[in-house]
């Protein structure tokens, strides 16, 4: 088969959708990763990205060499049979209920833009049973159209920032300056595993040549590194001003005027729909395996199911959910990274 370029930027763009959710897009999970631990931390950035290029390059080549069809396959190969089907309710459950989250934050967004939070969560609903009517195709091709102009936006902001002269301090020092930035940023890399798993897994069908995956890999993994590095250099221009802001990202923008407030605020609702759909693609494509209904149907159900459990607060989940499935993620990121070495073994 011949190599495909825009197929690989297509993927590329659905890894980037995958992990760019509203953490990222808003900044607050690079200060709290990175920024927060000083001058150095520049260098977590390129450790953190070293290692999640690894990731995907290995989850996709395993996609591709076992042709898999959703993430239960793939974890078979990867950690064994018996401790798949373990991780696999784990995995599923992970899916759900970060689906949900997303669901929950648009309510929360369109709460702050003087509506109901019943009206975000339809809106929600409703944009991502579109993607999910064109199953995988409509994933990445959705991914191919946003994620180039978040990027854009996101990238623009900061080098705007850092050549505005906005008058702002370096990194002014504190106690957590002396911590060593390399378990953060290993962690920081291991974040989005269930859900690049999910996603990924799915796409073995559809790589054409093993040049794909190592493009792919590296486009998505410039686009994230850019946009973490210029975020994390300019946030701690602003570092007295960090607590001041739930969205850090509203610090570097804070003299800018109204016409750039309300597209970052698209921006960051993007960030959350394009997180919802690729989570609902890989809960979709698992449960498919379950029930003879078509793979729209079952996600039209599953959004039904979320929609009354989203009143249990954006913030609520998000802080009793996320920190439960760290070690699960450091736990897979370790495993796939040592996969090309059993494999040898074998």
């Amino acid at each position: 088969m011949r190599f495909h370029l825009w197929h690989s930027v297509k993927i590329s763009m659905t890894v980037v959708g995958t992990t760019i959710g509203a953490g990222f897009a808003s900044g607050r999970e690079i200060w709290e990763f990175f920024g927060s631990y000083g001058e150095g931390s520049s260098t977590g950035v390129l450790l953190s990205m070293g290692l999640f290029f690894a990731a995907t390059v290995i989850i996709l080549r395993i996609s591709w060499e076992k042709k898999t069809t959703h993430y239960s396959e793939l974890l078979a190969h990867v950690i064994g049979t018996k401790l798949a089907k373990g991780f696999d309710g784990v995995v599923l459950l992970f899916l759900l209920t970060s689906t949900l989250v997303m669901v929950a934050g648009s309510g929360a967004t369109f709460q702050e833009w003087n509506s109901s939070f019943l009206t975000g969560v339809w809106v929600m609903v409703g944009a991502v049973m579109v993607i999910v009517c064109f199953d995988l195709k409509g994933l990445m091709s959705m991914n191919a159209a946003i994620i180039p102009i978040m990027t854009a936006v996101l990238v623009l902001v900061c080098l705007h920032f850092l050549n505005s002269g906005s008058p702002s301090g370096l990194w002014t020092g504190s106690e957590t300056e002396v911590l060593p930035v390399w378990p953060s940023a290993i962690t920081y890399a291991a974040f989005n595993m269930i859900s690049l798993l999910a996603v990924l897994s799915t796409m073995g069908q559809q790589i054409r040549h093993v040049g794909e995956i190592w493009v792919a890999g590296g486009i998505s993994t410039l686009c994230l590194g850019l946009i973490a590095y210029l975020y994390n250099y300019s946030l701690m221009r602003v570092e007295s001003l960090i607590s001041q802001y739930e969205i850090p990202l509203f610090a570097l923008v804070r003299d800018y005027s109204p016409v750039w407030v309300i597209t970052i605020s698209l921006i960051l609702w993007l960030a959350i729909y394009t997180t919802a759909v690729s989570n609902i693609h890989g809960l979709i494509f698992r449960v498919s395996g379950y029930v003879s209904l078509p793979r729209w149907a079952v996600g039209g159900a599953v959004l039904l199911l979320l929609v009354p459990l989203s009143r249990l607060g954006f913030v609520n989940l998000i802080t009793f959910l996320y920190p439960l499935y760290g070690v699960i993620n450091l736990f897979l990121l370790t495993m796939l990274l040592l996969y090309p070495f059993s494999r040898e073994k074998e």
